[in-house]
C-alpha cells in the first residue's frame, strides 16, 4: 500500500482548520485500525467525517475484507445490507439507530508508529458500492484498486491536476461513487489534499472555503451550485469548481463561474463505469472522452471501453456521437419519451423548466402513454410557467396538469430516486395509464 500511495509520504493528505495529517500518518492510522476490526468479510462504511472514512476504507482493505457503501443511510437500507451479506458490520463514527454490531472510529484508535504495510492484490475486490436508484432497483457494483486507480490517472490527467495543490472542499458523500473518485483516489494518486469537512449549505460551503489558508478546489453538484448563487453574500474565489450528478444548464454553469470567479468543469460517468468523460459548458456543450475511452454505438446499443475499463460496458444513456469521439447525452433510454409521434427526453425537459427564472425546483414525469405532467416549487402562477416553456418546447410536450408542491424529494445528491417519484404521484392521486 505503500509504493501504491506514495507521492511524497510527508506531504500532507487532510487539513481541517486545526490539524494537518500527512500521507505517512494516513497509513500509519490505517494499518493500526485495521488490526482492530472485527473478524468478519464486510464493512459498511458510514464514517461522515471524511478523514475518518478514508482511513477506515483503506484498514478494511488492508484486513482483506470489503467495503459496501449504501446509496443512503436511512435504517431500511443499512438493515438490508446487514441482512443480504452475512459476517457483516458498520463502522461508523457518531452513534447511529442501525440494528447489527457496530466498530467506532476514533482518532484514539490511532497511532504513528513505524510500519510496513502488508502487499495489497490490486485486482481484489476493494468495494462494492450501489446504485442511487434513480431509475429503479439500486444495483450493486464491484471494483478493484486497479481500476479506482487507473480512473483517477486518466481524470487528473484530464484536468492537469498530479502537481496542483489544492485543498479539496467537496459536498459529495464520499459513499457516493463521484464523492470517492474525487475525494479519495485523486488525492491517492496526486499533491490534492483534502479538506475532511463536508459542508452541506451555502453558509457553510462560503465559511470552508474562506476559512482555508490554501488555494481551494470545490467539488459539488449543481442542486448545491444553484443554492449557492442563489444566496446575496459574495463568494471567495477557487482554483476550480467541478460538478456532477446531473448535467448543468448553460445559465447556471455561466451564473457559477461568474459567482467564484473559476472555471466549471462537469465530469461524466456512473457508479458502474466511474467517470470517463468532461466538459467546460461555458466554452463547449459537448463531452469530451478521457484519453483511451470511446463512446460508440454497437448492436443498437452504446457501450464504452477502454482506459480503466477492464472491459467494454452497455450504457444506458443515449448519445449522439461526433467525427471527433465527442459526444452529446440525448437521455436515458428510459428517459426518451413520444407524445403525438414527437421525441424528446425528460431530462431535456427538466433542463428547460428549471431554467425559468422564479422556478426553484421541478420535476417532469410521464402521466401515462399521451402525456407529459411537472411538479414544482415556485411562486410563479402556472400560466407564467406555461407561457415561459411554450418559448423552448412544442405545445406536446406542456406539463398537464402542473402540481404545485413545497419541496421535491431529493437526496443528498440531488437526485429524486424511482420510488420517491412514484410515492409522490400516489400522494396526488395521479391515475396513470400504463
Amino acid at each position: 500500500m505503500q509504493k501504491i500511495l506514495a507521492q511524497q509520504l510527508d506531504s500532507e493528505f487532510s487539513i481541517t482548520d486545526k490539524s494537518r495529517t500527512t500521507r505517512a500518518e494516513l497509513l500509519a492510522h490505517a494499518l493500526s485500525l485495521s488490526k482492530q476490526l472485527p473478524d468478519k468479510f464486510f464493512a459498511v462504511n458510514l464514517c461522515q467525517d471524511r478523514y475518518l472514512f478514508t482511513v477506515a476504507f483503506l484498514a478494511v482493505i488492508l484486513n482483506k475484507q470489503i467495503n459496501l457503501l449504501p446509496p443512503n443511510q436511512t435504517p431500511r437500507v443499512i438493515d438490508d445490507l446487514l441482512l443480504n451479506y452475512e459476517q457483516s458490520y458498520c463502522i461508523v463514527d457518531s452513534p447511529t439507530g442501525f440494528s447489527g454490531e457496530h466498530f467506532f472510529v476514533t482518532k484514539d484508535r490511532f497511532n504513528n508508529e513505524g510500519f510496513e504495510p502488508p502487499p495489497v492484490d490490486i485486482d481484489q475486490i476493494i468495494s462494492i458500492s450501489f446504485t442511487s436508484g434513480s431509475t429503479g432497483k439500486p444495483k450493486a457494483i464491484k471494483k478493484t484498486w486497479r481500476e479506482f486507480q487507473q480512473g483517477a490517472q486518466l481524470a487528473l490527467n484530464r484536468f492537469g491536476l498530479q502537481e496542483k495543490q489544492l485543498a479539496m472542499v467537496s459536498t459529495v458523500p464520499p459513499q457516493h461513487m463521484y464523492g470517492l473518485e474525487t475525494s479519495l483516489f485523486w488525492p491517492f494518486f496526486s499533491s490534492l489534499f483534502i479538506d475532511s469537512s463536508r459542508p452541506f449549505f451555502p453558509l457553510d460551503i462560503r465559511q470552508t472555503i474562506q476559512s482555508s489558508d490554501r488555494p481551494c478546489m470545490l467539488i459539488s453538484t449543481p442542486m448545491h451550485l444553484k443554492a449557492c448563487c442563489r444566496t446575496s453574500t459574495s463568494w471567495p474565489s477557487v482554483d476550480m469548481i467541478l460538478s456532477s450528478t446531473a448535467p448543468m444548464s448553460y445559465a447556471l454553469a455561466v451564473q457559477v463561474e461568474h459567482c467564484f470567479r473559476a472555471p466549471l468543469f462537469e465530469i461524466f460517468g456512473s457508479t458502474e463505469t466511474l467517470s470517463y468523460a468532461s466538459r467546460r459548458l461555458t466554452k463547449n456543450e459537448k463531452w469530451q472522452p478521457y484519453q483511451g475511452i470511446n463512446v460508440s454505438l454497437q448492436n443498437n446499443n452504446f457501450i464504452v471501453k477502454g482506459g480503466h475499463l477492464n472491459q467494454a460496458i452497455q450504457l444506458d444513456d443515449q448519445f449522439h456521437i461526433d467525427a471527433n469521439g465527442q459526444f452529446t447525452v440525448l437521455g436515458r433510454s428510459t428517459d426518451l419519451i413520444k407524445v403525438a409521434g414527437k421525441r424528446t427526453s425528460l431530462p431535456e425537459l427538466n433542463r428547460i423548466i428549471n431554467a425559468i427564472a422564479g422556478i426553484d425546483d421541478a420535476v417532469f414525469f410521464q402521466n401515462g402513454t399521451d402525456r407529459v405532467s411537472a411538479f414544482v416549487v415556485t411562486q410563479l402562477s402556472k400560466k407564467d410557467i406555461l407561457d415561459e416553456l411554450k418559448q423552448s418546447i412544442d405545445e406536446v410536450f406542456l406539463p398537464r396538469p402542473l402540481y404545485r408542491v413545497k419541496l421535491l424529494p431529493r437526496n443528498t445528491m440531488g437526485k429524486i430516486t424511482h420510488s420517491k417519484l412514484e410515492q409522490l404521484i400516489k400522494e396526488f392521486n395521479i391515475v396513470r395509464n400504463h
